[in-house]
C-alpha cells in the first residue's frame, strides 16, 4: 500500500493544487524534493493529498474550507504542527479547499499533484514529517501551556534590513519574522530587549527549529553519550562512536558497524540524526540527554531546568511545537544563575559563560552583540496581519533575500561548559 508521496529526484519539486487543473487559481503550495505528503488516493494523472488547515481562520461550507471574511491568508501545513518545517502553502482569498474530516482544532483538506512528477512511498518508509500527538506540558511559571499555543509565531510588525545590509541584517529579520510573535512576549515577561533574545536564537540554531526534511534541528554530542551511556560500556561505545581525549567537544565519530567507514557526526543533520538513531539503539534515554534541541540548542539533560519531569518529555514536546522551544530557552535563561542580570546590564560575556559555557565565551558574547545591533537597525516597515504568511513578508522586502544558512551542526564547537552542552571534562580512557 503506498501512503506518501514525494517530488521525483531532479524534478525540483512539485505545486499542490486545490483542483486536478493547472492554472493560476488551482495552485495553493509547493513541495520541494525530499519531502513527503499524506497521500489520500492514487491516481493515473493526479494523486490527492492531505493537509492541514487550522480551524481558527476558516469557514465551512457545502463540504468546502475557505477563508473567514476578515482574513487574508491562512498556511497549509503536512501535519497539525505549527513550524516551517510543516508549511508548504498558503490558502488566500478567493480560494477553497474540499474538506476531508475535522481533526481537533485542525480541518483536513484535499490538495492535487501531478502523477507524472512524484513518487509514491510504502508505509515501509515512513514520512520524516514530525508526528502529531498530544503535547506534553511543561511545569513553568512563565505563561501556561494554553497561553503559549494561543500566540502567534509571527509578529504584528514587519521589520526589514535598511539599505547596505549586513548578514546579521537579514538573519535577525527572519527570526524576527518567523517567530517575533512568541519572543517579544517572552522577552517582555523576563525583562530582557527583544534583540538579545532574537540574537541568541540567531546563534544557536540560525533560526532552523526544524530541518527541511520535518525533523528537529539537533546536535549529537558524542562526549556527553560518554559520560551518560559510554563509560560503563567502553567497548560497546568505542567500536561505534569517538571523540577526541583531550578536547572532548572535538572529533565527534561514530560509525554503523564496527567494521564501516568512521563518518563526521556534525557534518550535517542527516548524519547528526543517524549518529542519534545509532545511540538511541544502544539507549534511547541516554541518547535523548545527548544532544541539544532545537531552536535553543539546550541539552536533553536540562528537562528539569525547563520544566520537564523526563527527557523524553522534553523530547516529544519539542518535536510537536517550535513555540515549545523558545519557552525552553527563556526557561532556561530566567532558571541560570544571574543570566537575566547580565542581559539586563549587557554583559554578553557572562551570559555567554553560563549559556554557552566557558571556552569560547567571548566569541559566542561579540557574536549575540552582532545581531544585537543588527536587530536595532532593522526599519519597522509597517504593521502584519498574524495570518500572513512568508510570501507576504518577502514581497516587503527592498530586495530579495537569501535564507540564512543555519543549523546547529554548522556552529563552531562549544568548549566546555558545566550547565547546558558540554560536562565537565571527561578523564580517564574511553
Amino acid at each position: 500500500m503506498n501512503d506518501f508521496v514525494t517530488p521525483k529526484s531532479g524534478s525540483g519539486g512539485i505545486n499542490l493544487r486545490s483542483r486536478p487543473v493547472i492554472d493560476a487559481t488551482s495552485k495553493v503550495g509547493a513541495l520541494a524534493e525530499g519531502v513527503r505528503i499524506e497521500l489520500e488516493q492514487a491516481g493515473v494523472d493526479w494523486h490527492s493529498c492531505q493537509v492541514y488547515v487550522s480551524a481558527q481562520g476558516t469557514q465551512l461550507a457545502n463540504g468546502f474550507i475557505s477563508l473567514r471574511p476578515e482574513e487574508s491568508q491562512i498556511n497549509l501545513r503536512l501535519a497539525p504542527v505549527i513550524s516551517d518545517a510543516t508549511d508548504v502553502g498558503d490558502l488566500v482569498s478567493g480560494q477553497q479547499l474540499e474538506l476531508v474530516t475535522p481533526q481537533d482544532d485542525w480541518l483536513v483538506a484535499r490538495v492535487f499533484v501531478s502523477a507524472q512528477y512524484t513518487d509514491l512511498l510504502s508505509t515501509a518508509h515512513p514520512p520524516p514529517n514530525p508526528a502529531p500527538g498530544p503535547t506534553p506540558s511543561p511545569s513553568t511559571g512563565l505563561i501556561t501551556l494554553e497561553e503559549l499555543l494561543q500566540l502567534r509565531l509571527t509578529p504584528t510588525q514587519i521589520r526589514v534590513p535598511p539599505p547596505g545590509f549586513s548578514q546579521d541584517s537579514i538573519q535577525a529579520a527572519h527570526i524576527w519574522k518567523d517567530y517575533g510573535g512568541v519572543i517579544e512576549v517572552l522577552a517582555t515577561k523576563i525583562g530582557i530587549e527583544v534583540g538579545q533574545a532574537v540574537a541568541i536564537v540567531a546563534i544557536e540554531s540560525g533560526g532552523q527549529g526544524f530541518g527541511p526534511d520535518g525533523r528537529m534541528v539537533i546536535r549529537f554530542e558524542v562526549h556527553v553519550f560518554w559520560s551518560q551511556r559510554g563509560k560503563n560500556n567502553p567497548d560497546q561505545f568505542n567500536a561505534l562512536f569517538a571523540f577526541s581525549a583531550d578536547r572532548v567537544w572535538e572529533g565527534h565519530k561514530f560509525r554503523a558497524n564496527p567494521n564501516a567507514p568512521w563518518q563526521n557526526v556534525h557534518a550535517s543533520q542527516a548524519s547528526e540524526w543517524d549518529a542519534f538513531t545509532l545511540a538511541r539503539q544502544l539507549n534511547d534515554r541516554a541518547a535523548k540527554f545527548s544532544i541539544s534541541m532545537g531552536l535553543a540548542q539546550i541539552m536533553g539533560f536540562n528537562h528539569k531546568r525547563l520544566g520537564y519531569a523526563t527527557v523524553e518529555a522534553m523530547f516529544d514536546a519539542f518535536n510537536t511545537d517550535e513555540r515549545l522551544h523558545l519557552l525552553g530557552m527563556f526557561s532556561f535563561i530566567v532558571t541560570g544563575a544571574n543570566l537575566v542580570r547580565a542581559l539586563q546590564q549587557n554583559d554578553l560575556v557572562t551570559f555567554a559563560l553560563g549559556y554557552n559555557g566557558s571556552g569560547q565565551e567571548n566569541y559566542y558574547a561579540n557574536r549575540i552583540a552582532a545581531v544585537q545591533t543588527a536587530f536595532a537597525g532593522l526599519v519597522v516597515q509597517r504593521a502584519l496581519r498574524r495570518s500572513l504568511g512568508s510570501s507576504l513578508w518577502s514581497a516587503a522586502l527592498p530586495v530579495p533575500l537569501p535564507t540564512p544558512k543555519a543549523v546547529a551542526s554548522s556552529k563552531k564547537p562549544k568548549a566546555e561548559t558545566k550547565t547546558k552542552r558540554n560536562p565537565r571534562p571527561l578523564k580517564g580512557s574511553r
